[in-house]
């Protein structure tokens, strides 16, 4: 039988996974919700539409701020420094917020005693370039950057500390996520979002497209709104689980191809960035059998849209 579902926490909710995410539990679900950002990347205009409604509090502050997470029947955790390039200069600034600000999570529900589901956005980028294509799930791990190690690290943290307590995780490896507002311009780290957003931008401000390198890297790009789906579904699997799942579309797009779709010929090519997959395409057969998950948005049909 399915657990009752009251109330439940979202890290990171003024971002653009997490903001989205907050949207799809508005329409599709009744529970009280709770969001907590320290609006270091996000941005409170995302969540505005819902600042006045008795169903969701903000809270503006750390997750180790938090004191408890005993009220929580999920917490779905977000809250992240989402950068690849910036992992490198700034490391401890990206050891802070994407592993010990998640650590101290894990804290609490062992102080606590009190072990809410907790579904981790992970990322695609621990499997470096990988041998397998498309890749599943026991690709072996093969991070490129802080951020991708960061990701993976938290990830064995949660699998070692529940040989030990009744951790009950999911961790989503996200793909390359697009769409509605994932391109803020005040973001001081907006240049390394997503290329989705990037590519439109400079194509409403009429500059050139900035391909990096050859620009035949080829990427599988997920709608936001299907990984707000994910998180969802995870939160609500009735069955603990303690494992991963990729979530991405399962087909792929080069940055060219994708420079070509949205302004013809209207580029030029730069410097190649170190540390980035020559390719990402999931193999999401587990999420599909296990948690019934499909996606919903071809990048091609969004595009469509977004330029018609």
């Amino acid at each position: 039988m399915q657990k009752i579902i009251s109330k439940v926490l979202i890290t990171g909710v003024a971002g653009f996974i997490g903001s989205n995410l907050l949207d799809y539990l508005y329409e599709n679900t009744a529970w009280q919700i709770d969001g907590v950002d320290n609006l270091s990347t996000g941005n409170k205009k995302n969540i505005e539409h819902h600042l006045n409604d008795n169903r969701f509090t903000f809270l503006e502050k750390e997750c180790k701020d938090l004191a408890s997470l005993k009220d929580y029947d999920i917490v779905f955790h977000l809250a992240a420094l989402p950068r690849i390039q910036p992992s490198f200069e700034r490391v401890n600034e990206h050891v802070e917020a994407n592993l010990y600000q998640a650590i101290h999570l894990i804290e609490l529900m062992i102080l606590d005693s009190h072990y809410p589901r907790f579904v981790f956005s992970g990322s695609s980028a621990i499997y470096g370039t990988p041998e397998q294509i498309p890749t599943p799930e026991t690709e072996k791990v093969d991070c490129l950057s802080p951020y991708a190690f960061q990701k993976y690290e938290f990830e064995r943290y949660l699998e070692l500390i529940s040989t030990r307590y009744p951790l009950n995780y999911i961790s989503l490896r996200y793909f390359n996520p697009y769409g509605n507002r994932s391109f803020n311009p005040d973001n001081s780290f907006s240049a390394y979002s997503s290329v989705v957003g990037i590519f439109l931008n400079r194509k409403r401000e009429g500059k050139q497209l900035l391909v990096t390198g050859d620009g035949q890297q080829k990427r599988d790009f997920i709608h936001v709104a299907d990984l707000a789906k994910a998180n969802y579904l995870s939160g609500i699997h009735p069955e603990k689980l303690n494992t991963a799942f990729n979530v991405g579309l399962g087909e792929t797009l080069s940055v060219l191809d994708l420079a070509k779709l949205i302004d013809g010929e209207n580029f030029e090519f730069i410097e190649k960035r170190e540390g980035e997959s020559e390719i990402t395409f999931a193999d999401t057969a587990k999420i599909r059998s296990i948690l019934g998950w499909e996606p919903s948005m071809n990048i091609k049909d969004y595009l469509a849209i977004e330029l018609a």
